[in-house]
């Protein structure tokens, strides 16, 4: 199996700030979404496109991630991150295993369409496809 070359300090720091741009602009995504699920999926849409105007942070994010432990923590923490903001803005968040346990779906289908070179899937044509993960995955309430 080849292994990647360990990302350098400053990639690192390069992918960190990619991260904290997401995070900045899912304080409002998630706060203005009509539900939680919505909220979700714009953040994700959010990563995806900063992910995708900066290549090695894509690789980071999807690739090395499970491949070099500073940056699956640095994933790991910017997605803890993140569901602590779904808990602190919305009423109706999902509890916090619940919301990693999508955002990992999410992430492990993302990282294989990119491991095969499949062409970047398009967030907005799949909107349908992911509300759909997340209506069977959501609980249903009555």
């Amino acid at each position: 199996m080849r292994r990647d070359p360990t990302p350098d300090p400053a990639a690192l720091a390069d992918y960190q700030r990619v991260l904290d741009r997401v995070y900045e602009r899912s304080r409002g995504l998630i706060a203005d979404a009509p539900t939680w699920q919505a909220g979700l999926y714009r953040s994700v849409l959010a990563c995806y496109t900063e992910m995708r105007s900066n290549p090695n942070a894509l690789q980071l994010h999807f690739v090395a991630t499970m491949r070099d432990s500073r940056v699956l923590q640095t994933r790991v923490r910017h997605r803890d991150r993140l569901l602590a903001l779904m808990a602190r803005t919305r009423d109706d968040a999902p509890d916090s295993l619940h919301g990693e346990f999508l955002l990992n779906m999410i992430h492990a289908s993302m990282r294989a369409q990119i491991k095969a070179g499949a062409t970047p899937p398009d967030l907005d044509a799949a909107e349908q496809t992911f509300a759909t993960i997340l209506w069977r995955a959501a609980p249903i309430t009555r």
